[in-house]
């Protein structure tokens, strides 16, 4: 649900209560902001956030921000077009403060800089990596076209999980917006089994932003019907799905 709180009937912002978190990976805060039309041309604007200890945790200007912060947060919108999307890499334990944003407006309405701090609170939830979904059609026969896909769900559009299939195929990938702060990236494969496939895995393995190794997970089996098992083999590293083709023409 989102909170929509206003310092006046005309300035306004648009925030989630809360977005969820995976440590290690980075989140995406949406924000967006409405303020009446200035009577001149706006010279510059500059968004600060703030943790509840008063910590510039994201400046427009990079040498205002906290050290334990610097080169980790980014406001990822255009403040002319009313965009104050924070983005926190590597996140971190301590990083769960409630947020807070505030709008600095250079000669609107020829006044020398205008202040407007936004009174709502935002505060992260720290989950777990989820467990990723991998699906294949029903029939696999030999020399016919099979797709498969993979997807899970994250909080980081800007840096989506990349997807390795052990297949070769024809690979597509895409990332959707569910609701405010959750995504969901799925990889489809389209490729023609053959008889070296049969009772061998395919395997769906994801990496995340952040140069994190790149490590396999233990094997784990699925029986028929075709929809795999998942594992996870180290947390905010790596999510391997695995099934095994055990279908019609495949002997």
């Amino acid at each position: 649900m989102n909170l929509f709180k206003s310092i006046s009937s005309s300035w306004t912002v648009k925030v989630p209560s809360s977005v969820k978190g995976h440590l290690g990976l980075c989140v995406m805060i949406p924000c967006s902001y409405d303020f009446p039309s200035p009577q001149n041309k706006v010279s510059e604007f500059t968004g600060i956030w703030y943790n509840d200890n008063d910590q510039v945790i994201c400046h427009s200007n990079a040498s205002q921000i906290l050290d334990p912060f610097l080169n980790r947060t980014k406001l990822l919108g255009d403040l002319s077009k009313k965009n104050c999307s924070l983005m926190i890499e590597n996140l971190q334990q301590s990083d769960g403060w409630p947020f807070y944003f505030r709008i600095e407006i250079k000669d609107y309405n020829h006044v020398l800089t205008i202040m407007i701090e936004f009174g709502f609170m935002i505060i992260i939830f720290f989950v777990n990596t989820g467990q990723p979904n991998l699906s294949v059609q029903e029939e696999i026969k030999e020399g016919e076209n099979v797709s498969a896909s993979c997807s899970v769900f994250h909080s980081c559009p800007t840096y989506p999980p990349s997807f390795i299939w052990s297949h070769s195929g024809e690979q597509h990938d895409q990332t959707q917006q569910l609701h405010e702060g959750q995504w969901n990236s799925t990889s489809t494969l389209t490729f023609h089994p053959n008889r070296s496939d049969h009772n061998k895995p395919l395997k769906c393995n994801i990496t995340y932003h952040h140069g994190l190794e790149h490590i396999p997970s233990p094997d784990i089996y699925a029986n028929d019907p075709v929809y795999g098992n998942v594992g996870i083999s180290n947390a905010f590293l790596i999510d391997s799905s695995i099934m095994y083709m055990h279908k019609k023409g495949v002997n």
